[in-house]
């Protein structure tokens, strides 16, 4: 019988990649389990179960993944499921998410929309409306008398 036989069943479903401190890498992951990243990685991942970006690790490129954990640096589009930043964890661009918890001293800085969300805002049309008495002839008429 050799090394691997038929009947050697892993579960990719409890596969961990581990990125590790002093690791870069460019490319793409296409994982089923969790992904630890305490190193550097730019580029994109699906698909993973969980994603955990460690104090030291950071990730600069797109993630498409269940849960997230953030306790380094993400620089990049997100769309998840639920996302955990950590008090020291910083996350930077877009987020599309479920769920979102953000610890006290944790960071995010960008734009986030909650998935599935019936919450519309109307800001856009108070603007235009505003703009349009300000910047209208009557109003600057009135400012020279």
């Amino acid at each position: 019988m050799g090394v691997f036989s038929k009947s050697d069943k892993r579960s990719s479903t409890n596969t961990t990649t581990i990125i590790p401190e002093g690791t870069c890498i460019i490319g793409g992951i296409n994982a089923k389990g969790t992904v630890v990243i305490d190193g550097k990685f730019e580029g994109v991942i699906l698909e993973a179960e969980v994603i955990s970006i460690g104090l030291s690790g950071e990730v600069i490129g797109d993630i498409k993944v269940n849960n997230l954990i953030v306790n380094g640096l993400f620089d990049g589009k997100i769309d998840c499921n639920k996302i955990h930043i950590l008090s020291k964890g910083k996350v930077i661009g877009e987020i599309k998410y479920n769920e979102l918890e953000i610890e006290k001293n944790g960071q995010f800085e960008g734009t986030g929309i909650k998935k599935n969300s019936n919450l519309k805002s109307r800001y856009n049309e108070i603007e235009n409306k505003l703009n349009k008495i300000l910047l209208s002839p009557s109003a600057i008429n009135h400012d020279k008398s």
